[in-house]
């Protein structure tokens, strides 16, 4: 085997995350930009107002910056013919997209339950002000960009793009495993990578298995959407039940998953 030709196969399969990075990383310096020129009008410049103007801006740094990855790979995807969403006839039946919506907000129901059980929050500092900053923009904004907008943008970067490449140097069980510590990698904290990597897992089994990217973003999107929905009034009661929460997520898990498998047996 050439090491060029090694070169372009890991190239390939890492590409996608590093233009996340850099879109990230570009909308962030364009807000610090935008900060810098309104505060030299007004004749201020507080570095501590600015590291404070980026955490409030950072739903909409998120946000902006995944909208620039699902053109950018919405558009490379277009152009070699390879953005298919393969919606077979019995995916098309709302009780197996119901499957696939429960199977997102019961692992976030067991993730969540699990982390408050063993109160893991206190061993990463970093966990807690990452949730915070991903939750500054208001309930429907944070909807909208972390419930929504994100989990397609990484969907079309890790399931469509990464995986798929993965899957053309290794066999699926590996190329799900690999783009899972990928997943894990990139929210670069040890409680969400922890979750993340298994999340991966199961969304790339259920992207595997059901050959659409629409079900492995309704997963993602279920998930993601949990982490507002149970910080209002009326559901975050829910959240200090820990171990009722937890067992209630592994058995709608299990439900879930066991008619997800049934489904797929019946489309193959």
């Amino acid at each position: 085997m050439k090491k060029d030709n090694i070169i372009k196969k890991i190239f390939l399969c890492i590409y996608p995350v590093i233009f996340w990075l850099i879109s990230q990383v570009g909308v962030s310096i364009a807000f610090q930009f935008y900060y810098a020129l309104t505060s030299m009008k007004k004749g201020i410049y507080d570095l501590e107002d600015l590291t404070s103007y980026i955490s409030e801006n950072t739903v909409f740094i998120l946000l902006i910056s995944s909208l620039i990855n699902i053109i950018f790979f919405g558009f490379i995807l277009l152009k070699n013919k390879k953005l298919h969403f393969h919606l077979y006839e019995n995916q098309k039946n709302i009780k197996y997209i119901v499957s696939i919506i429960f199977l997102g907000i019961s692992f976030f129901m067991f993730s969540m339950g699990i982390i408050d059980i063993f109160d893991l929050t206190k061993y990463s500092s970093s966990y807690t002000e990452t949730m915070a900053l991903l939750s500054s923009g208001g309930v429907l904004i944070n909807i909208i960009s972390v419930g929504i907008i994100t989990p397609i943008s990484e969907e079309f970067m890790l399931r469509r793009v990464v995986y798929n490449n993965l899957k053309r140097y290794v066999n699926f069980k590996t190329a799900i495993i690999l783009q899972a510590l990928i997943f894990g990698i990139m929210h670069m904290n040890i409680i969400q990578s922890t979750y993340a990597v298994i999340a991966g897992i199961i969304i790339g089994y259920i992207y595997e298995k059901s050959q659409s990217l629409i079900m492995s973003c309704v997963f993602h999107i279920s998930f993601n959407i949990c982490n507002h929905l149970f910080s209002l009034p009326i559901l975050s009661d829910i959240m200090s039940y820990s171990l009722l929460m937890t067992i209630i997520g592994v058995l709608i898990f299990y439900i879930s998953f066991k008619y997800f498998l049934n489904a797929n047996k019946k489309i193959t």
